[in-house]
């Protein structure tokens, strides 16, 4: 059997596009990391800072998964992103000091608002990847999405109950997530 130019640039077609998902997917992964720990940094609650400290490790997990997928699927574990789609990717976490309890807020739809994000991204990316064993881990990757979502809704509940206090060095951590 031989291979048609239609045939070979469907392929190439369908590569590239499994190639973009993970991509986006891991940089995904390490921007949500990055905000689950520094808002771990801020708080000075126990219970806040250890599982915003779980969320973050539970997305680096994933984007170690991710990477494995990429090494299996595209022939390496290193992601090729255009600048421009880091900057719009990375745009939508707001690292600012958080020093009471309304920039808390702020941060916190942050995170609320890309985990929802998450959940879209990683359905619709389910459904154009050719690997089932891929498909199956980015719908779980939804789901954790909307897991992650019901958590962070929890602390704020947890939060409310009582009187959170922040991090004195909240600008400077802030100042040094934003880089």
């Amino acid at each position: 059997m031989t291979m048609t130019a239609e045939t070979s640039s469907e392929i190439h077609a369908a590569h590239e596009d499994t190639r973009k998902i993970l991509d986006l997917s891991i940089y995904w992964k390490t921007l949500t990391s990055q905000y689950y720990e520094f808002l771990s940094k801020v708080v000075s609650d126990p219970i806040m800072k250890q599982r915003y400290r779980l969320m973050a490790s539970e997305e680096r997990d994933h984007r170690k998964i991710l990477r494995k997928y990429r090494k299996e699927l595209v022939g390496s574990s290193q992601i090729s992103l255009a600048g421009e789609d880091k900057k719009r990717l990375k745009g939508r976490f707001v690292f600012l000091e958080v020093k009471d309890r309304s920039s808390m807020d702020v941060a916190v739809d942050c995170i609320l608002r890309a985990e929802q994000q998450s959940n879209r991204f990683f359905n619709q990316a389910s459904s154009r990847i050719d690997n089932r064993e891929g498909r199956i881990f980015l719908r779980l990757l939804a789901e954790e999405g909307l897991i992650h979502r019901s958590m962070v809704e929890e602390l704020m509940d947890y939060a409310n109950s009582r009187e959170i206090r922040f991090s004195k060095n909240s600008a400077a951590i802030a100042a040094a997530a934003r880089r």
